[in-house]
């Protein structure tokens, strides 16, 4: 049994869900919320990848908003489950990550999905209210000195 049918295995006895691979070798999970998680695995490394589609971002100054607000969102300290990016061929914002296939505990797994997809909803939330993004909460505060002694 190959790395990902034996993730897939694990994950349908935990959630009694029926779980096969595709014909790309993907499985997608539609969630209760709606949110779609695809998982397959990168060939080249055993990595599991776990994607998601936020929404479309059409072209002008929101979207550039959006990726500008994307982009300090990923500069965020970890755990940050998950690394936002533009899929340009769909004009989309989109959610992914990866995982060591070694090892994977079925149940980190499902937690993980789990935080990974409430990520997912709260970027498309905060689209669909018209703001480019959730609100985020940055680690450094101006009473601390920049770090290196560089200037902003």
């Amino acid at each position: 049994m190959t790395p990902f049918l034996e993730i897939l295995y694990g994950l349908s006895h935990d959630t009694g869900l029926k779980l096969y691979p595709d014909q790309n070798e993907a499985c997608k999970l539609v969630l209760e919320n709606g949110i779609h998680v695809q998982l397959e695995m990168d060939p080249a490394t055993d990595n599991l990848i776990l994607g998601g589609i936020i929404a479309e971002t059409p072209p002008g100054k929101f979207r550039e908003k959006i990726l500008k607000h994307a982009l300090v969102a990923n500069n965020q300290e970890f755990p940050n489950y998950g690394c936002l990016c533009y899929i340009h061929s769909t004009n989309s914002l989109a959610l992914y990550d990866t995982l060591p296939s070694k090892n994977v505990d079925t149940e980190f797994l499902i937690d993980f999905i789990t935080v990974f997809a409430d990520k997912v909803q709260t970027w498309k939330r905060a689209l669909e209210e018209g703001r480019p993004g959730p609100n985020i909460i940055t680690s450094a505060s101006s009473d601390n000195p920049p770090m290196f002694g560089l200037k902003s």
